[in-house]
C-alpha cells in the first residue's frame, strides 16, 4: 500500500515534466500517452499497444498533414479533460480496437475539443466536450453529460443514448430499449438537436428542441417537461404522449403526430400544415390548440381549439371562428447550434519597465493577467530571464509552480512574480535586464518586460501607506491624483527623498494597450517641492498607459554621484484607465421609462426592439463603484479605445430584472431575451456602439436592463449601467367567456327587452398570443376598460352602458379582466340597460332571430375599447364572444273571440317570434307574465256604454300562449268591443312585445282583440258589420 502511494506521488510529479502538446509525427513524445505500450504507424493509423491516456490540458496535433489520421487504442482510451485533439484543417480520429474497450472524456469546467470522428467498440462517455465529427458506439451505450456539449456530426449508439445539455447538428440513432415504458433508448434532456431522432425503442425528449423527425419504429415516444419544441413529424409504433410541447408539422402529405394512441396535454400546442394527428385508437386531447385535421377511429377531443392547418386558408373540420391557424409558416422556430469559440488566450504583464532602488527594500515585481475568450482563466505561463545567473523568480501570487520556469495562474487569471538577485555585487547599476512571459497554450502570446537597479529614481507612491505604486487605476474623463517622489541612495546606503529637488519634471506617456488607440488628450504635469509632487492627471480614453518621469538632478552628497554633480533620473508608472460605465441608449425605438403604475408606454410585450450600448467616460457627480442609471448619459463621450481589436478582451453582457409590477418582481422567470444574442465581444461594435438587436420581453410592466462586462477591465470593475425601460403592455386582448343573464328565467331575450346583466372575461396577451401574468397588477388607470358593442351590421342596435364592475386578477398565471354590465333596479330600458334593439319599422323590421339555431342570423357582439392609455389590438376576431345571446323579435298577439252576451269569454294571448319570414308561436316562452289590469276599451257596435265590457285576469305563458285573460260584461247586452292591452304600464311593463300593427305610423302598438258579445241563438242571428275573425262560440 505504501509502495502504491509512493508511485502515485511520483506520477504526479512526473506529470508536469511531460509535454503539454503532442505532435503525432514525434513518436518519442507521443509514446508518453500510450501507457503500457507504444505507438506504431501505418497508412496514417497510429496504433497504441497499451492504453491511451491524455493528461489534463494536453493537446494532440497533426501539423504535418491535412489528411486525417487515426489514433487507435488497444486498451481503454481516456481524456482527462480540457484537451484538444486535431484542428479544423488537420483532423485526428480516435477509436478503440477491442470489443469491450471504452472511450471516456472526463469532466472539467473547460471544454475538450476533438476535430475528428470518435468510435468505440463498447461504451462511449463524454462530459463537456465539443466534437467536430461523428460519434459511434458499435457495441455499447453513448452517454453525453455535463453542462455544455456540442456534437457537430451524427450519433449512432448500438444500445442506448443519453444526451444531457447537448447541442447536436446531425442525425441520431439508437438501438432498442427494454419493454419497460420507463426505459428509453434515446433520452434527451435540456438539449438542442438539429437532425432526426430514430430508434427501435422508446424515445424520451425532455426540455429539448428538435428540428427533425422523431421516429420510434418499435415502441413509444414521450415528450416531457414544460418547454419542448418539435419541428418535424413525430411517429411511434406504440403510443405518443406529448406534454409541455409545441409541435410544428411542416410536411404537406404526412401527419404531424402519428401513433397507435396519441395523448396531448393541455399545456401543448400543435401546428400542422394540413394533417395534425393520426391515432389508431381514440386520442386523448384536452383543451389543446391544434392547427390541422385530426384523424382517429373515434373522436377524443375535449375542448380542443381545432383550427385549419397553417397552409389551409379554409377547411370544413375547424370548430373555431375564424378558422385560420394563428401561425404562419414564417413563424416556424429553428434549432440554432452555437459551438464554442476557438481559444483566444491573452496575456497582459504590467508594468513594462520597473526600476528598483539599489539601496531600497523593494524588489522589481511584475503582474501577469491571463484570459481566454475575454474571461479570466487559469493557464500555464512560462518565463525566461535574460540573466538567469544573476536573478531568480519568486511567485508571490499564483496557483502553483510547475517547474523552475513554469507557473500556473490562479483561477481568476493572476500571476505575480518578484525578481530576486542571486549575487547583488555582480548586478550593474543602470543596466536594463529583462524577463519574458509566454503562454504555454499559445506561444505566440508573449511579452518581455525590463527592470533595472539604480541609485536614483522617480516613483509613484501611496500617500497612506508610503509604499511604491506600480500602476494607478483611473476612470476615463475623471481627474486622478498622483503622488510622486524622487528617491536617492545616501552615501551610507539608505533610501531617502531628495528634498533638494524642486520644479517640474519632464513627463511623457506611451499607450501600451491598445497599441493602435489614441491617448484621449492625456495630460499630466508634475510640480515638485522638496522632492514630492502631488498633482492630477486625466485622459478621456481607456487603456493601459506607461508614464515616464525624467529630469536632471543635482546629486551632490548622494551615493554614486558623478563629478559633474548632475545625473539623469527617470521613473515609470502605469495608468490603467477604464470606461466609467456602459450607457444604454435608444437604437430602433425611442426608449420610455413608464411603469405599471404611471408614465408613457414603450412597446407591446413580445415585440422586438434594439439597444445601443456605449462605453462612456466619467460624468460630474458620478459614483466610483455604484451602478449607474444611464438614462441621461447617451450624449456622453465614448471611450473608443475600448472597442479596438487589441484592447483588453471582454464581453458586454445584457441582463435584466423586473422592475414593475413589484408584486411579482421577485418571482418572475420571464426576463429579457433575444433571438440574436445578449453577449457581444468588445470588437463587435457598429458606429461606436454595441447594437443588441431582436430583444424582447414576453411579459408586461417595466424592466431594469443592466449592462456590464463579464470580466474585469485591466483588473478593474467597470460600473454596471442600467436603465428602466417600459412600459411593456399587452398587444392583444381576447374575449374568453361571456354569460348572458336572461330575465324571468328565460333562455333567450326579446329585442328591446333589457338583459338582467352580462358577465364577461377578457385575457391579456403579448404579441405572440401568450398569456401575461403581470397585467393584473397594473394600476387601474392603466388597465384596459372594455365596453361591449355589436361589431357587424347591427352596431346601432346594441349599445349597452359601461360596466359597473371591472377588475383584473391573476388567474393561474394569466391576467384576466372580469367585467359586469347590469340593468338598473328601477325603470330599466334600452337606454340604460344591455339591450338589443328592434330595427326601425322602415328598416329590417321585423328580423331575426339571432344565434337561435342553425337557420338564424348571427350577431357579433364583442369588446369595444375607448380612450385607453396603451394601444389595444384584437387578433383574428378573438374579441368577439364565441357564445352570443339568443335574441328574438317578439310580439303579443290577441285572438278575436265571440260568445253569448252576459258570459265570460277567454281571450287567448299568444307570444310570437319572427322566423323564416313569418311570425310563429314561441313555444319556448313559459315565463312571460301578463295581466289585464290596464287596458283600453273601444266600443265598436252599437253605441254601448264605454264601461260595460271589461278585461280581467292574469296568467303566465305556457308554450307561448295563455287563456287566463277574460272578457266579461256588467250588463248582458249585445255589443262588439276592441280591447288594447297596455304593455307600457308599470303593472305590465312588457313594451318589447309591442308591434307596429298600424303601419301608417312608425310607432309600435299594443296588442288588440275584438270581442263580440251576442252570437247566433236560433233565428235571432245578427250579422255585425266589421266583424272579422269571429271564432266559434263560448
Amino acid at each position: 500500500m505504501r509502495w502504491m502511494y509512493f508511485v502515485f506521488v511520483l506520477s504526479l510529479f512526473s506529470f508536469h515534466s511531460r509535454a503539454n502538446v503532442y505532435d503525432v509525427s514525434q513518436l518519442e513524445t507521443l509514446n508518453e500517452i500510450c501507457h503500457g505500450g507504444s505507438f506504431t504507424v501505418r497508412n496514417g493509423i497510429y496504433s497504441c499497444s497499451g492504453q491511451i491516456n491524455l493528461a489534463l490540458n494536453a493537446k494532440i496535433i497533426n501539423p504535418a498533414s491535412t489528411k486525417p489520421v487515426t489514433l487507435v487504442s488497444f486498451g481503454h482510451l481516456t481524456l482527462q479533460g480540457n484537451n484538444t485533439i486535431g484542428t479544423e484543417t488537420n483532423r485526428i480520429n480516435i477509436k478503440t480496437a477491442g470489443s469491450d474497450l471504452e472511450i471516456n472524456i472526463n469532466n472539467t469546467d473547460a471544454i475538450t475539443r476533438i476535430y475528428g470522428d470518435i468510435k468505440s467498440h463498447a461504451d462511449l462517455s463524454l462530459q463537456n466536450a465539443a466534437i467536430w465529427g461523428n460519434l459511434r458506439s458499435s457495441g455499447g451505450n453513448i452517454t453525453v453529460t455535463g453542462s455544455k456539449n456540442f456534437i457537430l456530426g451524427d450519433i449512432h449508439a448500438f444500445r442506448k443514448l443519453h444526451l444531457d445539455s447537448a447541442q447536436v447538428d446531425g442525425d441520431i440513432y439508437a438501438g432498442s430499449s427494454s419493454f419497460d415504458a420507463a426505459d428509453a433508448s434515446i433520452l434527451t434532456n435540456n438539449s438542442i438537436i438539429n437532425g432526426q431522432l430514430d430508434s427501435i425503442g422508446n424515445i424520451r425528449v425532455k426540455q429539448s428542441d428538435v428540428c427533425g423527425n422523431i421516429t420510434s419504429s418499435g415502441q413509444h415516444v414521450f415528450i416531457e417537461g414544460s418547454q419542448n419544441h418539435i419541428v418535424g413529424a413525430l411517429k411511434a409504433f406504440g403510443n405518443a404522449n406529448i406534454m409541455g410541447a409545441r409541435s410544428y408539422g411542416i410536411a404537406d402529405n404526412t401527419s404531424n403526430i402519428s401513433a397507435h394512441k396519441v395523448t396531448i396535454d393541455k399545456t401543448s400546442q400543435v401546428f400542422s400544415s394540413h394533417l395534425a394527428v393520426k391515432s389508431f385508437l381514440r386520442p386523448s386531447i384536452e383543451s389543446v390548440l391544434i392547427c390541422g385535421k385530426i384523424n382517429a377511429s373515434e373522436p377524443g377531443i375535449n375542448g380542443a381549439q381545432n383550427y385549419c392547418g397553417f397552409k389551409e386558408p379554409q377547411c370544413q373540420y375547424s370548430n373555431q371562428i375564424p378558422p385560420q391557424c394563428p401561425l404562419i409558416s414564417e413563424d416556424l422556430p429553428s434549432c440554432i447550434i452555437a459551438p464554442p469559440l476557438e481559444d483566444n488566450f491573452e496575456l497582459v504583464v504590467t508594468p513594462s519597465e520597473q526600476l528598483a532602488l539599489m539601496c531600497g527594500q523593494t524588489l522589481p515585481k511584475f503582474s501577469a493577467q491571463t484570459m481566454n475568450l475575454g474571461q479570466v482563466t487559469s493557464t500555464q505561463v512560462n518565463t525566461s530571464l535574460s540573466h538567469p545567473k544573476l536573478f531568480s523568480l519568486q511567485m508571490v501570487v499564483g496557483d502553483s509552480k510547475l517547474s523552475p520556469n513554469a507557473y500556473l495562474s490562479t483561477s481568476d487569471g493572476r500571476l505575480e512574480l518578484r525578481i530576486r538577485p542571486k549575487n547583488i555585487d555582480q548586478i550593474k547599476l543602470d543596466e536594463r535586464y529583462s524577463v519574458t512571459f509566454t503562454l504555454n497554450a499559445d506561444t505566440n502570446k508573449t511579452q518581455t518586460v525590463e527592470f533595472m537597479f539604480t541609485p536614483y529614481l522617480f516613483e509613484a507612491y501611496s500617500l497612506s501607506s508610503g509604499h511604491k505604486i506600480n500602476s494607478i487605476e483611473s476612470i476615463a474623463g475623471k481627474p486622478q491624483n498622483v503622488n510622486t517622489r524622487l528617491l536617492a541612495c545616501t552615501i551610507d546606503n539608505k533610501a531617502v527623498i531628495a528634498t533638494n529637488y524642486q520644479g517640474n519634471a519632464n513627463v511623457s506617456h506611451t499607450l501600451l494597450k491598445p497599441m493602435n488607440g489614441t491617448d484621449g488628450q492625456f495630460r499630466y504635469e508634475t510640480n515638485f517641492k522638496q522632492g514630492i509632487s502631488s498633482t492630477n492627471f486625466i485622459t478621456k480614453e481607456s487603456g493601459l498607459f506607461e508614464v515616464k518621469v525624467s529630469d536632471a538632478f543635482k546629486c551632490n552628497g548622494f551615493s554614486s554621484c558623478p563629478e559633474s554633480g548632475h545625473v539623469e533620473v527617470e521613473g515609470y508608472f502605469q495608468v490603467k484607465s477604464r470606461p466609467w460605465t456602459l450607457a444604454i441608449c435608444p437604437d430602433s425605438h425611442p426608449l420610455q421609462s413608464g411603469t405599471s403604475a404611471a408614465g408613457a408606454g414603450f412597446i407591446a410585450a413580445g415585440e422586438q426592439f434594439s439597444l445601443s450600448i456605449k462605453p462612456i467616460i466619467w460624468q460630474k457627480e458620478g459614483h466610483m463603484t455604484q451602478d449607474v442609471n444611464t438614462a441621461s448619459l447617451c450624449d456622453a463621450p465614448v471611450t473608443h479605445n475600448f472597442m479596438l481589436a487589441d484592447a483588453p478582451s471582454t464581453n458586454i453582457v445584457l441582463t435584466s430584472k423586473q422592475s414593475t409590477p413589484t408584486e411579482t418582481a421577485s418571482q418572475t422567470q420571464v426576463l429579457l431575451e433575444s433571438t440574436d444574442t445578449l453577449r457581444k465581444t468588445q470588437t463587435q461594435h457598429e458606429d461606436n456602439a454595441y447594437r443588441f438587436k431582436q430583444l424582447f420581453w414576453d411579459e408586461v410592466g417595466s424592466l431594469r436592463v443592466n449592462v456590464s462586462l463579464d470580466s474585469e477591465y485591466l483588473g478593474m470593475r467597470v460600473n454596471q449601467g442600467y436603465r428602466d425601460i417600459g412600459r411593456f403592455y399587452p398587444k392583444y386582448f381576447n374575449a374568453t367567456s361571456s354569460q348572458w343573464l336572461y330575465p324571468n328565467q328565460q333562455d333567450f331575450i326579446y329585442m328591446n327587452q333589457p338583459l338582467d346583466g352580462i358577465y364577461y372575461d377578457v385575457i391579456a396577451l403579448n404579441s405572440k398570443q401568450q398569456n401575461t401574468s403581470n397585467y393584473a397588477y397594473f394600476h387601474p388607470n392603466l388597465q384596459a376598460l372594455f365596453y361591449l358593442g355589436e361589431l357587424s351590421d347591427y352596431t346601432t342596435r346594441f349599445i349597452p352602458p359601461a360596466p359597473i364592475h371591472a377588475e383584473w386578477i391573476n388567474r393561474e398565471g394569466s391576467s384576466v379582466g372580469s367585467f359586469v354590465i347590469e340593468k338598473p333596479a328601477f325603470s330599466p330600458n334600452c337606454e340604460n340597460s344591455p339591450c338589443f334593439r328592434k330595427d326601425h319599422p322602415d328598416g329590417n323590421y321585423p328580423d331575426g332571430p339571432f344565434n337561435s339555431g342553425l337557420d338564424s342570423q348571427k350577431s357579433k357582439i364583442g369588446l369595444v375599447s375607448l380612450n385607453n392609455v396603451d394601444e389595444i389590438l384584437f387578433w383574428n376576431d378573438q374579441h368577439i364572444f364565441k357564445k352570443q345571446p339568443d335574441i328574438r323579435f317578439g310580439r303579443l298577439n290577441f285572438s278575436d273571440v265571440s260568445g253569448y252576451q252576459g258570459t265570460t269569454i277567454p281571450v287567448p294571448l299568444r307570444v310570437e317570434t319572427w322566423q323564416k319570414g313569418q311570425f310563429v308561436l314561441n313555444t319556448d316562452d313559459n315565463t312571460t307574465q301578463v295581466n289585464a289590469k290596464e287596458f283600453i276599451i273601444t266600443p265598436l257596435w252599437p253605441n254601448s256604454p264605454d264601461d260595460n265590457a271589461m278585461l280581467s285576469g292574469e296568467g303566465v305563458m305556457l308554450a307561448g300562449i295563455t287563456h287566463q285573460l277574460l272578457a266579461k260584461q256588467k250588463k248582458p247586452i249585445r255589443e262588439q268591443v276592441m280591447f288594447h292591452l297596455n304593455l307600457n304600464h308599470s303593472s305590465q311593463a312588457l313594451p318589447w312585445l309591442k308591434y307596429n300593427w298600424d303601419i301608417s305610423t312608425p310607432e309600435e302598438d299594443d296588442p288588440s282583440a275584438i270581442v263580440t258579445f251576442g252570437i247566433h241563438r236560433g233565428n235571432d242571428r245578427i250579422i255585425y258589420r266589421g266583424e272579422p275573425g269571429v271564432v266559434g262560440t263560448h
